[in-house]
C-alpha cells in the first residue's frame, strides 16, 4: 500500500455543486473522497449515496458530526451519552457509505478556557467515551479517528494529551492528525511523529498559523516538506486527504498553474523510502 490522495466530499451545501467541484479534485489527483455533510440539512442517506455516485470516486471515511450537542467530553453524562451513540450511529453511516473511518472532535470550543477541575472532569469523560467507542469500532470494523484541535477547544490542541487518552482508551481508536491545526499550535510535523503509532488518517491543509484558513498545501506557513518526508519515515500508507473548500474557479486557476505537480511531489516524497 502507498499513501494516496484524497478530498472532502462536502454534501448538502448549496455553495458547493459536487459534480464539477470533485472533479477539479480528480484533476488534481485525489483517488477517494470523505464525506462531509451540512448537519443543517438533513441530508439522506440516499442522498449522499446518490452525490457519491456522481463522484467517480469512492468513499473511505466520514467526517462525524461535531458541535456543542456532540460533545464526548461533556460533564453531562446525558450528553456524553448522547454524543456516544451519536458517533456510534456515524459508524454505521460510514459503512453504508463503504468506508470504514469517522472523524471524532474530541471536545467542544471554549475560548475562555475551563478550571483544572473541569479539565480533569472532561478528561475522565473523553477517556470513557473513546473507550465505548473503541471497543463498538473493534466490534463493526470502523476506525474513531481522534482530531487534533486548534487551542480554543479545551482537549485536542496538545497532542501528548490525546495520545494518553486514545491508549487508555483502547479497541478501534486513531488519531486524524489535522496539519492545520498542528500549525496554529506548534511545529506540524513533530506532532504528527509524536502521533506516528496511532495515525489513522490526515487532514491536508494549511494556514498561516493563526486561523483555520484551510488552505490548499503549500500557501500557507504549513512545513509541507516536512510532513512528506514525516509520512515516509513513519511508513504511514493512508490517505493524504485535501481539506479545503476552495470554490472551483479558484480551483480551475490552480489546475491551470500545475498545482497538480506540486501535490505529486509530496506524494512522491511521502512514498519514497523512509530515511535510515
Amino acid at each position: 500500500m502507498s499513501v494516496n490522495l484524497g478530498t472532502v466530499a462536502p454534501i448538502g451545501f448549496d455553495h458547493i455543486h459536487l459534480s464539477p467541484w470533485l472533479a477539479c479534485l480528480r484533476e488534481l489527483g485525489c483517488t477517494v473522497v470523505q464525506v462531509y455533510r451540512n448537519q443543517e440539512a438533513n441530508v439522506s442517506l440516499s442522498q449522499m449515496k446518490d452525490a457519491l455516485s456522481a463522484t467517480g470516486m469512492p468513499c473511505d471515511s466520514l467526517h462525524g458530526v461535531f458541535g456543542e450537542r456532540y460533545d464526548p467530553s461533556s460533564p453531562d453524562e446525558n450528553s456524553r451519552r448522547f454524543a456516544v451513540d451519536s458517533f456510534k450511529a456515524e459508524a454505521d453511516l460510514a459503512i453504508e457509505l463503504g468506508g470504514k473511518l469517522v472523524v471524532v472532535h474530541c471536545s467542544t470550543i471554549r475560548h475562555e478556557g475551563v478550571s483544572e477541575d473541569q479539565k480533569r472532569r472532561r478528561l475522565k469523560q473523553l477517556i470513557r467515551s473513546a473507550g465505548e467507542l473503541g471497543e463498538y469500532g473493534a466490534k463493526t470494523g470502523v476506525t474513531f479517528a481522534f482530531e487534533n484541535l486548534p487551542a480554543y477547544h479545551v482537549i485536542g490542541s496538545d497532542v501528548a494529551e490525546l495520545l494518553d487518552i486514545l491508549n487508555l482508551a483502547g479497541g478501534n481508536v486513531g488519531v486524524c492528525f489535522d496539519t492545520g491545526h498542528a500549525n496554529m499550535v506548534g511545529d506540524a510535523p513533530r506532532m504528527m511523529r509524536q502521533v506516528a503509532h496511532k495515525l489513522a488518517y490526515v487532514h491536508f491543509n494549511d494556514n498561516g498559523g493563526v486561523n483555520d484558513d484551510h488552505d490548499m498545501p503549500g500557501l500557507g506557513t504549513l512545513d509541507t516538506d516536512g510532513i512528506a518526508r514525516g509520512l515516509a519515515d513513519i511508513r504511514y500508507n493512508g490517505t493524504l486527504m485535501l481539506e479545503v473548500f476552495y470554490d472551483v474557479d479558484r480551483l480551475r486557476r490552480l489546475i491551470d498553474e500545475g498545482y497538480a505537480d506540486r501535490l505529486r511531489r509530496i506524494l512522491a516524497t511521502a512514498n519514497a523510502q523512509p530515511h535510515p
